[in-house]
């Protein structure tokens, strides 16, 4: 892969966790809480509670899972450890 075309998807990626970011809670709104999305161009192209079944859909769609922002919703108010 090209340096250029690098640059490129982890500018994308960057796009799209910051619109993840900025509407999550829109995205818990839409019943969206637990579950796992997939983001691409700044949109919802998957979705799922299972991981498997989201990286298949996103598959299915022509992209390469390892490229795209896929991300778990949490509830509000969620506060993970590492």
């Amino acid at each position: 892969m090209e340096q250029k075309q690098e640059l490129q998807i982890l500018k994308g990626f960057e796009r799209d966790s910051r619109w993840f970011h900025e509407n999550i809670d829109k995205l818990r709104e839409q019943d969206f809480t637990d579950k796992f999305v997939a983001i691409s161009n700044e949109k919802l192209i998957a979705s799922d509670r299972n991981i498997d079944t989201v990286i298949k859909a996103v598959e299915k769609q022509g992209e390469n899972p390892a490229y795209l922002f896929i991300e778990f919703v949490y509830p509000k108010g969620f506060t993970l450890f590492l």
